[in-house]
């Protein structure tokens, strides 16, 4: 476990503090009131959200109702990023994160973004993520003594999330279209049809580039189909991680210009790959080495 993850409880406190918080970002910055405007009638529940009865429905697809929701929302997120009562309120944000995840489906809007940081916050939820780095700790200060384990499986389990997402997305490539899916026009009219359409918050019509070097593509395509069945490399080798993830960014970088999608959650998680003790402990030294050579007199101190 050691070599694979950091299994401080300084890390796992950081990585929660870097989920939760994408969620509050993105949660503040949509208007939860605008779905109301919509009438409750057009909802179809898929999943779980069958389970709840539509007279629930009814209260809370309102102006206030959603209002309400994301207020309660922001709160909620805002504890557990501050890691404040963290056992309830990491349940309490997934809870209410995966209720709107939930509603947006229900409108037909699919999309495959948020859900792997929605599986993060359920690994959050059901494990010691408040013991450091966070307000519990300062104020309770009751951290048990738990073995590194504890604090290690969890964030090797949520690398091995992001991992199976791109490796599950290469096999159902091969598995649905086989090797037809390098076909030389496949790229093209997916990107247009994406550019076409106006589902999307960009508009960029780079894909009209794309049939002028179709005799390429297919090397383009092979080439990201092998870094996806590739990407658990990520999780074993340090050395691999920095070009797999690498090559995610541009990746995603290209789906935006090119097809109007974008993944901001899924590459905000690519930052449980980072191994925070050492990014502290470099922090650390440096810090320490400033103080030593200030002392010195080898660096000036700021005026006053």
């Amino acid at each position: 476990m050691n070599r694979l993850v950091p299994t401080s409880a300084e890390s796992l406190g950081l990585v929660r503090v870097i989920v939760q918080s994408v969620f509050l970002i993105s949660t503040v910055s949509v208007s939860y009131s605008s779905l109301a405007v919509f009438p409750v009638t057009v909802l179809r529940p898929a999943g779980v959200m069958k389970v709840l009865p539509w007279s629930f429905y009814d209260h809370l697809f309102t102006p206030s109702g959603m209002t309400i929701f994301q207020v309660v929302t922001v709160v909620s997120l805002c504890l557990s990023t501050a890691g404040l009562f963290t056992p309830l309120s990491t349940k309490s944000s997934l809870i209410l994160v995966f209720l709107f995840q939930g509603l947006v489906r229900s409108l037909g809007h699919f999309n495959h973004d948020e859900i792997l940081g929605v599986f993060c916050l359920g690994v959050l939820a059901f494990t010691p993520c408040g013991d450091a780095f966070s307000l519990d700790q300062k104020l309770f200060a009751r951290q048990k003594e738990r073995p590194t384990f504890a604090y290690g499986y969890p964030i090797l389990l949520m690398r091995l999330l992001v991992a199976w997402l791109y490796f599950s997305s290469g096999l159902i490539k091969l598995r649905v279209s086989g090797l037809g899916y390098l076909n030389v026009d496949n790229l093209p009219v997916l990107a247009i049809d994406h550019s076409l359409d106006n589902l999307h918050g960009t508009a960029f019509r780079f894909a009209f580039w794309l049939p002028h070097i179709k005799t390429f593509l297919p090397y383009v395509m092979a080439l990201v189909l092998l870094w996806e069945l590739a990407f658990p490399l990520a999780i074993v080798s340090r050395r691999l991680r920095w070009w797999i993830l690498g090559g995610g960014v541009v990746f995603h970088l290209s789906t935006l210009f090119f097809m109007n999608i974008f993944f901001p959650h899924t590459l905000a998680m690519y930052l449980v790959f980072i191994d925070w003790d050492v990014v502290a402990q470099r922090l650390k030294e440096t810090m320490q080495d400033r103080t030593r050579r200030a002392n010195d007199g080898s660096l000036p101190l700021a005026s006053s």
